[in-house]
């Protein structure tokens, strides 16, 4: 039984975006620009936002959603489609917590008040009688 020789090719290249120098595991013939892959995962992520794809999951037999929120920027691969509220998509839990905080403002216009000190505390409109 005959030995596959394996030879590992590494070559040194300069990030077209960001100018770090980095290894790629091909030899590089220097007519194309090369990237780290911290400017590929911005580059990739930056092509896939404000997009929404229908994705057949064949495993689960279920159209899937891949999309990226624009609330807290994650990629996101769910069962539901995302909501999308003046142009920015948002995930459940991002969805969530923006109701939750609207909540909380619309609440503190409310005045919980008890007894007769609490009633001539409210402001009254103009031609209301005290009865």
């Amino acid at each position: 039984m005959k030995k596959e020789k394996t030879t590992l090719t590494s070559t040194k290249v300069v990030c077209a975006k960001c100018g770090k120098d980095y290894f790629v595991s091909f030899v590089a013939d220097g007519h194309r620009n090369y990237y780290c892959s911290e400017c590929l995962k911005e580059m990739h992520k930056s092509r896939k936002e404000g997009k929404i794809k229908k994705v057949f999951d064949p495993k689960n037999e279920k159209y899937m959603f891949d999309f990226i929120c624009d609330i807290c920027g994650e990629f996101r691969h769910a069962f539901y489609a995302p909501k999308r509220e003046n142009g920015k998509i948002m995930c459940k839990e991002c969805e969530s917590k923006q109701k939750l905080e609207e909540r909380k403002r619309s609440r503190k216009n409310v005045i919980i008040a008890s007894g007769k000190a609490a009633l001539d505390s409210i402001p009254k409109k103009e031609g209301e009688d005290d009865e």
